[in-house]
Parts: structure tokens; C-alpha cells; sequence
């Protein structure tokens, strides 16, 4: 079986983050733009390669969030292992028609009270928030 790695980017802008708004089999979850890691690719530059694909930004990756090994997603009962970095965008964002997501930006503490964000998610973002960049 392949392993499912996936890389996300957690997006700054007027001290509120970026998250995508995206329907994965019938549950309409919340999380930070990104996705999985192709065949010969590091996570790093599958996030560079996402956040191009489903925002038309280019990003420079800050640092690690959180890594927390592989866990069962509650959204597809699948294995998966998420891998979180904060990282800062370059342009203008515009989500391809083919991307199946909408976004937007909230305060952190509205994206910690949200049912629909998975822990992994609100874990990073508790670390980002405990570096006091935002």
C-alpha cells in the first residue's frame, strides 16, 4: 500500500489564515491548502506544487509546524500522514475552476472552535500561534 503523505501550508495575511472550505466524501471540512506528495517528491515541493495549483501562488516554506505521524482521517476513514508548515505567498490569489474549493480567511480563534477543522489542523495552528508571528 502507498503511503498517503500530505503537506499543508498555514497563510498569514492581516492576522487572520487562509483556509480551504472543500466537500471529501460528503463532509464539507475546513483546512489549510495543500495535498498529497507525488511519487519522487519531498513535501516540500508538493506544497510549493499545491499551493500553485489550487491558489496560483508561489510560497516560500518558513518553517515546520507539526508533524504527527500517520493517523486514520475522520473524513475517510483512510491512513494518512498530514505534515504542516508555515509558509509565505508571493501574488495574487485566484482558485482554478478546476479546483473544487473555496476559501477564506479567519482568525485563529475562529478556526480553533470550528467542528469541522480535524485536531492535526488546530494543533499546528497552536504552535504557529505560540511562535508569535501573528
Amino acid at each position: 500500500m502507498r503511503e498517503n503523505v500530505r503537506s499543508y501550508g498555514l497563510i498569514i495575511k492581516n492576522h487572520k489564515i487562509l483556509v480551504c472550505n472543500e466537500v471529501i466524501n460528503n463532509y464539507h471540512a475546513t483546512k489549510f491548502p495543500g495535498g498529497g506528495v507525488e511519487k519522487d517528491e519531498n513535501p516540500e515541493d508538493a506544497l510549493k506544487r499545491e499551493i500553485y495549483e489550487e491558489l496560483s501562488l508561489k510560497c516560500t516554506i518558513k518553517c515546520l509546524l507539526h508533524s504527527p505521524g500517520t493517523l486514520l482521517s475522520p473524513w475517510n476513514n483512510k491512513l494518512y500522514t498530514p505534515i504542516y508548515y508555515y509558509i509565505q505567498t508571493i501574488g495574487n490569489i485566484l482558485v482554478p475552476k478546476n479546483e473544487n474549493i473555496t476559501i477564506d480567511f479567519l482568525f485563529p480563534k475562529e478556526i480553533l472552535i470550528k467542528n469541522n477543522v480535524a485536531e492535526p489542523e488546530k494543533k499546528a495552528l497552536k504552535n504557529l500561534l505560540e511562535m508569535n508571528i501573528i
